[in-house]
């Protein structure tokens, strides 16, 4: 990294690009201005009548040819190809590149003769500076068009050089033809026709709504975006609009998300202790310092386009929700191929139709990345599953002994790998020949990779249920049963009539059949399985292995303990809510109320509260965690938590309960679709459906309904995701239809609803093939009448609910600030709106990151971005080798450090919150010329000690030229600063009680004046620096004021210019309406109370004492309610018979759920 700094020092910034080749005699419209040793500056030239300039600019706009004015090339002889070294938009720009360029570059090329070594070390030369410089931005990136339309995009909007370009495309604005540009922030469209030019800038994070449309009526290549102030833009002719709508889904939804977080306030699990908190930034801060080291090693590499990670970001996406993987796995190859493996041969055949051969033989996809070898077959379920594959198969990399290549001929490949089941998978690969061979060869270099991981499967193994099924071959010692609070305590369901020695022994014919925990392959029998109910002990694991857990699990071995022991001693926000609903957590089942099931429940929710601060602990994890821990150790129901709150229900448990809300509009909209009069019923009524349904998804139906009914719904969740959800929701309604139509108003819609679910074990005669349980209805109604509710349309809802909903939780989140202050500072609302803002928006683009971590506070830095927004003087510096902009920056830096020291004020942490920030900005904009004469005073009285010494005068002195040079113009500010001098040493003489000398003042004011006429701007600071060195000068507050006063201009700056120089715009998130205030306020209420006002459970463990798994010993005695559950893996000879009628009923039901 230093050889980068040594050989980039003072290079002129945003000017060099990567060499590109450039035929000039290709480019006509460009003359040379300069020209010196192989290297020519050059201007673009236009055509002096203004006619044929006019169409020059239109076609230079239609195709999109639009490139910054000046350039320089270098040329190795004549006539022949030039590098295009540098460009800029400005004659000053290009001057201070050309002037660098002949300092630092052309006394090198002297010393060569060669013009072809030239070329090549110029090439080189300037490639080294731009990936050093330019680190991050679209200069490095691999596409040459997308350098040039990223310049362009940056020219017509004035955009911040290091705003990375996505993509671009024609389209029309309001009949307008021309280019509409996509970066990670903005939205642009630019047309320029004869002469009239159209220019639209929209920030992403402000737009509120996308709607496709048709133009004309007739031609699907329209779109309309709607901004949060309601204003419409329609957009035509764009014959990629799909593309562009998908791509602004995804930015716009990042955006979304990125603001929401920003604007979420303190990590509610964050540890109260700031000696921790302090060691862990200095722990933060090494890692990123490193991170920065190891990126600098790379900086000669070019970048992929920003389009081109979105796309990658986006199957990888796809790819892990598809298998349940890791989110850290990145997709490196797939190809189609067939899938072959063969039936276990020494299986009990006893259950042959229920459980058939797992004989496979499926044309479909294989997928590799780093850690597993995926498949998913083509052929899909019949009806009304059509939209799910036959087979997926997902194989761990660290799960594989034996690869063996197929001699499947000399046109395909192939390859048989053995797992450590002892089980053969084939992949015939269709693919060329070659491509095959380096999919093989991918495949054994990411094998040898796994080798150190090879040693720690048996021990994990030994953490599942399923390898107690299989003691005399297991791969593992498994003497110890391993489980949740069941295993002591019971299990909410009645063993025996749940048939769970049945229902082990079909899993235990599917495991032989179709491997288990980490190598399962899922077919249809495993829907099947999972839908009849879990066995108690197998539960957990399936859990795991469905939701993909289980691989989290593996590749985060102690995390878990490792969490709870660092932060034993700590405590947050979070651990003392987790305090308070521990108790109020399934209280009716018995593990819960023991010690050890209390403290298996704080130990879990605290650990996710430390892992993920951010979000901490909100109100209803209690009661799902609760729930897993019945069939859970707390390792699995930690990392199940995991992926239930970051994958399966994102935003359901933050702070804003984002998708909770999301997800209750998506599923208004969906009985809109599905039961149109239920729904108009709904309307005129105003029966509101998320009194009710907001506590279903919120507590995923276990605080809805009996729990082991419930537990059910956590089985087909973890399988299907989260649309089983919807499903289920819609079924209830559908069911309950005829008197939800009976209702006039909340109290009745909710009485209906309860009394369905307290009644729902209830059987009743279905009229087909046996009595049906309500519940068992419910399942079948959800899966035949529901079948349309797939993961794609699911998905889709989302993704047009996502930004109105959370513009809605952003103006609620915006009010709730606002309405939190201590202190507003003498602003009124629409005044304070704007500063909250101003504020968010500079954490905003702060925030570099996707996916990073929020901030409710700034640094400096940040704050300095705050000011730009508000104020010109505040804006960047550009860099370059001018003396002048070097003095100018130094005093702007000088200047906002002094402002936001201010700002910061008392706070320990040395950063800006919200408040500071209202009052810091309060001194500014309000009070009269007194006022913020003292304040001025205070700012640069460091020591504070009332008295501004000659350093501090000196201090002020520069800083305030530099404003007034901008605010005013270089005469005016020049004779305020020398007012300033002379008469603070007059002042100071005063104070001493010496009689000021007449003469030599006036000396020492034209000393100045005419020392400093003509004079540079980093010369006059200068001699303001040397101004007061002989001189002993002190002045006080009043001694300040009178200065001030003696000259007009500070007069007028302290007055009202300086506070004039900030310019507050109202925002268009102030005006935002989206879903209005009542709904919102309403439904966070309603989640918020979720713990607290929760209905009894119904479970049966209190209602029915008989039930076979929890008949137990005196309650007075310490181990009450203590039965540990029988062993469901072992099985006695004369207990067969029964078996077999028991596993015929089991299968009698299963028929209904043969979907």
């Amino acid at each position: 990294m230093t050889e980068y700094h040594a050989s980039t020092a003072g290079v002129p910034q945003n000017v060099f690009t990567l060499p590109t080749p450039i035929d000039i005699t290709l480019t006509p419209f460009w003359s040379t201005v300069l020209q010196k040793d192989n290297f020519l500056l050059q201007k673009s030239s236009s055509p002096g009548n203004p006619i044929f300039k006019s169409l020059f600019s239109t076609i230079a706009s239609v195709f999109d040819t639009k490139l910054p004015p000046y350039r320089i090339l270098f040329q190795r002889d004549v006539n022949t190809m030039c590098l295009q070294v540098a460009v800029a938009e400005s004659d000053k720009a290009i001057d201070a590149a050309w002037f660098w360029i002949e300092k630092n570059i052309m006394p090198e090329l002297d010393t060569i003769d060669n013009p072809f070594e030239k070329e090549k070390w110029v090439a080189e030369k300037i490639h080294m500076i731009v990936t050093a410089i330019e680190y991050g931005s679209d200069e490095l990136s691999s596409d040459e068009n997308v350098r040039n339309a990223s310049r362009t995009f940056r020219q017509i909007f004035d955009i911040p050089h290091s705003e990375r370009f996505v993509s671009y495309y024609s389209c029309a604005y309001k009949g307008r033809q021309g280019w509409l540009y996509m970066s990670e922030n903005y939205i642009g469209f630019h047309s320029f026709l004869l002469g009239a030019e159209t220019k639209i800038l929209i920030e992403l994070k402000d737009i509120q709504e996308l709607k496709k449309e048709k133009s004309k009526g007739i031609f699907d290549d329209s779109l309309r975006i709607i901004t949060k102030d309601k204003e419409e833009y329609p957009l035509s002719n764009m014959f990629k609009r799909d593309e562009v709508y998908d791509l602004l889904i995804q930015l716009t939804g990042q955006a979304m998300q990125k603001w929401l977080k920003n604007a979420g306030g303190e990590a509610p699990g964050q540890s109260n202790d700031a000696d921790f908190i302090a060691s862990e930034i200095i722990h933060q801060r090494s890692l990123q310092e490193t991170s920065k080291i190891t990126d600098s090693r790379s900086h000669h590499q070019l970048v992929s386009p920003l389009k081109h990670d979105l796309a990658a970001r986006k199957r990888d996406q796809a790819y892990h929700a598809r298998f349940r993987l890791p989110a850290t796995e990145n997709l490196i190859k797939g190809m189609d191929a067939t899938y072959s493996k063969d039936a276990c041969p020494d299986r009990d055949n006893k259950f042959y139709p229920q459980v058939p051969p797992g004989q496979v033989n499926l044309l479909g996809r294989v997928y590799l990345s780093q850690n597993f070898l995926a498949f998913e077959s083509q052929e899909r379920l019949p009806a009304p599953q059509q939209h799910l594959p036959v087979c997926k198969a997902v194989l761990p990399l660290y799960t594989i002994k034996r690869v063996e290549r197929m001699n499947s001929g000399a046109y395909t490949s192939g390859v048989v790998v053995t797992t450590c089941h002892k089980m053969e998978h084939e992949f015939l690969l269709h693919a060329e020949k070659i491509d095959g061979d380096q999919f093989c060869e991918t495949l054994k270099s990411l094998l040898l990779k796994q080798v150190p991981t090879f040693k720690r499967v048996k021990p994990f193994m030994a953490t599942c249920e399923s390898e107690q099924l299989f003691k005399t071959d297991s791969l593992v010692d498994t003497k110890i049963h391993v489980g949740g609070l069941g295993m002591d305590y019971g299990y909410p369901e009645n063993s025996k009539r749940s048939k769970d020695k049945s229902k082990t022994k079909l899993w235990k014919l599917y495991f032989q059949e179709n491997g288990r925990n980490l190598t399962m392959v899922k077919l249809p029998t495993f829907g099947k399985l999972v839908r009849v109910g879990l066995p108690n002990s197998l539960r957990g694991e399936i859990w795991e292995a469905a939701s993909g857990a289980m691989y989290l699990r593996f590749a985060n071995p102690g995390v878990y303990h490792e969490i709870l022991e660092k932060y034993k001693d700590q405590a947050s926000l979070s651990t003392e809510e987790i305090e308070k609903d521990l108790n109020r957590s399934l209280p009716e089942y018995p593990g819960y109320q023991s010690t050890e099931g209390i403290n298996r429940l704080r130990r879990v929710l605290t650990a996710y509260a430390w892992k993920n601060p951010e979000l901490g602990y909100c109100q209803a994890m209690n009661i799902v965690v609760s729930a897993l821990l019945i069939y859970t150790t707390e390792e699995q129901a930690f990392w199940i938590l995991h992926i239930l709150v970051d994958r399966m229900c994102p935003g359901y448990y933050s702070t804003n309960m984002y998708g909770a809300l999301l997800d209750q509009i998506t599923f208004e909209q969906l009985v809109e679709k599905t039961m149109p009069l239920l729904w108009s019923h709904f309307k005129k009524t105003n029966v509101e459906l998320s009194v009710a349904c907001l506590p279903w998804f919120l507590s995923l139906y276990i605080n809805s309904m009996p729990l082991e009914f419930a537990v059910r719904v956590l089985d087909i969740l973890f399988m299907e995701g989260p649309r089983i959800l919807f499903q289920i929701g819609l079924a209830i309604l559908k069911i309950n239809g005829e008197e939800l139509l009976q209702t006039r108003d909340d109290g009745a819609f909710l009485d209906i609803l309860k009394n369905f679910f307290h009644y729902i074990g209830q059987l009743e005669e279905n009229g087909r093939h046996t009595k049906l349980t309500k519940f068992n209805e419910v399942m079948l109604t959800a899966y035949r009448e529901f079948s349309l509710v797939t993961e794609e349309l699911v998905i889709e809802l989302r993704s047009q609910n996502q930004l109105k909903v959370g513009a809605g939780i952003e103006s609620f989140t915006k009010r709730t600030v606002i309405r939190h202050l201590d202190d507003m500072a003498t602003f009124n609302k629409e005044e304070i709106g704007i500063l909250y803002d101003k504020f968010f928006a500079a954490l905003y683009y702060a925030n570099h990151e996707v996916g990073g971590k929020p901030e409710s506070k700034m640094d400096r830095e940040t704050f300095g971005s705050m000011l730009a927004s508000m104020t010109s003087w505040a804006k960047k510096v550009p860099v370059n080798d001018s003396p002048d902009e070097h003095a100018a920056r130094d005093v702007r830096n000088s200047f906002l450090d002094r402002l936001y020291n201010v700002f910061v004020a008392d706070a320990p942490d040395h950063l800006v919150d919200f408040q500071h920030a209202v009052l810091g900005m309060s001194e500014i904009l309000h009070g009269d010329l007194m006022s913020h004469m003292d304040w001025f005073f205070d700012l640069y009285d460091e020591d504070r000690d009332g008295i501004l010494r000659s350093n501090d005068i000196v201090n002020m002195s520069k800083e305030l030229y530099w404003l007034l040079s901008i605010l005013k113009d270089t005469d005016i500010a020049w004779d305020a600063v020398t007012s300033l001098v002379v008469h603070s040493c007059e002042q100071s003489d005063i104070a001493k009680g010496d009689q000021p000398d007449e003469a030599t003042l006036t000396h020492r004011l034209a000393d100045l004046t005419m020392t400093a006429d003509g004079e540079s701007f980093h010369g006059r600071i200068k001699q303001l620096q040397n101004a007061l060195l002989a001189d002993i000068v002190d002045i006080t507050l009043p001694s300040f004021r009178m200065v001030v006063l003696t000259n007009e201009s500070l007069e007028m700056l302290f007055d009202h210019g300086f506070t004039n120089s900030f310019k507050l715009v109202k925002s268009a998130a102030d005006r935002q309406k989206s879903l209005g205030r009542e709904l919102f306020e309403n439904l966070f209420a309603d989640g918020q109370k979720l713990a607290k006002d929760a209905p009894k459970l119904h479970s049966p463990i209190s209602k029915q004492k008989s039930t076979a798994s929890l008949n137990s010993s005196p309650s007075g005695s310490p181990s009450s309610g203590r039965l540990r559950a029988s062993s469901t893996a072992s099985m006695r000879p004369g207990d067969q018979t029964n078996e077999e009628l028991e596993v015929d009923t089991l299968m009698d039901e299963w028929v209904h759920f043969d979907v």
